[in-house]
């Protein structure tokens, strides 16, 4: 393993292209624009566990709508039966896009579509031989949330269901934060 690498689930993310990119962003012009970054736990169905989700966003001027990349991380879930010892882990890589519908001052509900990457590995113990396999498959999110904004802080609630032969359904609870200055403060109430 190189030392500039993380370690993953998913192939090896190299440091210095992740610090180059981070980089370049903090130098675009973010006048017209804003940005909205953050977090949270996530459930999912299928692999019956948690995990952690993470997100960026861009806000398109509208205040109505907004997409991205998301990562998510299923902790690795253990069972044995039979003898057998099974751990499973799931990544998914989304990029999601939000059209937001106001409901008051501070609440917005929206309907989320978009595509999925997930990366599915499966380790079967017996009798200490341990067989791995790992899969991966693009599928179609769809679903819908409810945020509350309080200033740059977004709290929101979401559920989606990845459609594909890695199908399951995901609710997750996080927070995020907007950054920008595109939009003025009468409406960045009900943007993100």
């Amino acid at each position: 393993m190189s030392r500039n690498c993380i370690k993953t689930n998913l192939p090896y993310i190299n440091i210095k292209q992740l610090l180059i990119l981070l980089l370049y962003l903090s130098f675009l012009d973010t006048s017209a624009q804003s940005w909205s970054l953050g977090g949270g736990a996530v459930y999912g169905d299928d692999i019956e566990n948690i995990g952690i989700h993470f997100r960026g966003y861009y806000n398109l001027p509208n205040n109505k709508v907004c997409f991205g990349p998301e990562y998510s991380n299923f902790f690795e879930k253990s069972e044995t039966e039979n003898g057998e010892e099974t751990n499973k882990s799931l990544n998914e890589i989304n990029f999601n896009i939000h059209y937001i519908i106001e409901i008051s001052e501070h609440w917005g509900l929206y309907p989320l579509t978009g595509a999925n990457l997930s990366f599915e590995k499966e380790e079967i113990e017996i009798d200490l031989i341990k067989q791995s396999e790992d899969t991966s498959k693009f599928g179609v999110n769809l679903g819908f949330g409810i945020h509350r904004q309080v200033g740059n802080m977004v709290l929101f609630a979401e559920y989606d269901h990845l459609f594909g032969n890695l199908s399951q359904n995901s609710f997750l609870l996080g927070v995020f934060v907007i950054f920008g200055e595109g939009i003025d403060s009468s409406h960045r109430e009900t943007t993100y």
